[in-house]
């Protein structure tokens, strides 16, 4: 199964130049199948069915409730009592419930005011709360807080997402580092095995001097380390890039030798195509962390307001119209004078228990709009310095191809002298290395200026 997934991962990329089996991974696919198929992507959609189960439990709080109950008592030969009662209470969003249901109660030492005789009695009616709950109670500030708590799931989602995104960029571009450090060695071992070959010959010849030829050596065997170096930190920068790759998230792949990254030169380098100056605000104001610290408040708002109806006294009013035989049917049976009612009434003197929770729900918000504003500022801070490390590495860039163009050319044309015999080895060396050494800076830079456009995306929630 295993082989399958990387024959077809392999097949699923263009080739590269004249080999048909060196392919290119790019950066672009490799984020695709981050996405589709890494574990964390599958966590971060978890977090959006646990928002949704946290609105479904809330919802519950609304949920009509079926009830029965049933006592009766036998002795000595007589029925004591027996109390048969059931119904259906359904809770709406406005405060108010409505009930219905019928009792059955008799035996011969049953309270006078529950006997039913044989006859059931059936009610129906509504309770209210007039005072403490009539705006908002806990079953109604539970339901919009998990809508608010399931906004913040969809946010974590995106920062888990966005989070990833950066991480695996970041080792792409370890990769593509890596791997173009390997190129120029190893077409530094080629060149200067190539004139220690010439050296060799030449002073052989009697045309050179045999301690050139040691210098010569000297090189090949400098490069040939460095490049093993460069192949060791190669093979540790793919093995890291794998951990990123998966099937469907349980399988791991692994990358094969024949898949490389973009090679440098056939990288665009881009710059920001935007005005930060004038977008800046709202790049903040989207963003998850924000946006979840909003929320915060903003459920901490309903608790407060929650708290504040706590001050007001509990009036809870009851009324059950009643009707016995329903043979006529409910209209035809019922009569205003038939009907129960009640009212309950609490109000605690002095309120110390709740005015302090007034005060503690009033603290949590005022606490976390101070957050949100200290927030503000560091979000908007770390999405202007990243904007400036991406615009200042395009034109370092620029700057260290045309350096990197120079040293090429300075290299060349001490080669001709020395080909002409107007040179020496240790020049010829001198700027072979200042070549090899620009070509190393300038991948090293355009990996840095790949980072801050990553890092950029990353601080505007961009990938």
């Amino acid at each position: 199964m295993r082989g399958t997934i990387l024959l077809l991962l392999f097949l699923s990329f263009t080739s590269y130049g004249q080999n048909d089996s060196i392919s290119v991974f790019s950066y672009i696919e490799f984020l695709k199948i981050v996405g589709e198929h890494h574990p964390m992507a599958y966590q971060a959609n978890l977090q959006q069915r646990l928002g949704d189960a946290y609105v479904q439990k809330a919802r519950g709080g609304f949920d009509p409730k079926l009830y029965g109950n049933a006592q009766q008592k036998y002795y000595d030969g007589k029925q004591y009592y027996s109390y048969l009662n059931a119904g259906l209470k359904i809770p709406t969003w406005f405060g108010v419930s409505l009930q219905g249901g019928v009792d059955q109660n008799n035996g011969e030492r049953l309270n006078s005011e529950s006997y039913t005789n044989d006859i059931p009695l059936w009610h129906a009616g509504i309770t209210a709360n007039l005072g403490n709950g009539m705006f908002i109670d806990q079953r109604r500030a539970d339901i919009k807080q998990a809508k608010i708590y399931q906004n913040s799931t969809e946010q974590e989602q995106k920062l888990m997402v966005n989070q990833l995104f950066l991480d695996a960029s970041v080792s792409y571009f370890n990769w593509f580092k890596a791997y173009n450090k390997v190129k120029v060695y190893e077409n530094a071992v080629r060149v200067a095995q190539e004139r220690f070959e010439n050296t060799k010959s030449t002073a052989e010849l009697g045309d050179k001097p045999y301690v050139d030829t040691l210098k010569a050596l000297i090189q090949v065997q400098d490069r040939s380390l460095k490049l093993e170096q460069a192949k060791l930190d190669l093979v540790n920068k793919r093995n890291l890039l794998e951990t990123f790759l998966w099937q469907d998230g349980f399988a791991p792949l692994e990358i094969s030798e024949n898949l490389v990254p973009n090679l440098y030169p056939n990288l665009a380098i881009e710059s920001p195509a935007l005005n930060l100056v004038d977008g800046l605000d709202t790049l903040v104001q989207r963003h998850p962390e924000i946006i979840m610290s909003q929320n915060k408040i903003d459920i901490n708002k309903i608790d407060y307001r929650l708290q504040r109806e706590a001050l007001k006294p509990t009036l809870e009013v009851k009324y059950n119209a009643l009707a016995g035989d329903l043979g006529q049917g409910v209209i035809d049976d019922y009569t205003i004078e038939n009907y129960n009612w009640g009212a309950t009434f609490v109000y605690p003197i002095f309120t110390r228990k709740e005015r302090a929770n007034v005060e503690i729900s009033r603290i949590k918000v005022e606490n976390e709009e101070a957050n949100l504003a200290q927030k503000e500022a560091l979000i908007k801070y770390k999405i202007l310095a990243s904007y400036n490390n991406w615009e200042s590495t395009v034109e370092q860039v620029n700057i260290m191809q045309i350096a990197a163009n120079n040293y090429q050319a300075l290299y060349f044309a001490e080669l001709a002298l020395f080909n002409a015999g107007e040179s020496s080895m240790f020049l010829v060396n001198v700027r072979d290395q200042d070549y090899i050494d620009a070509q190393i800076k300038l991948i090293e830079i355009i990996t840095i200026h790949l980072f801050n456009e990553a890092n950029f995306k990353f601080q505007t929630m961009n990938f």
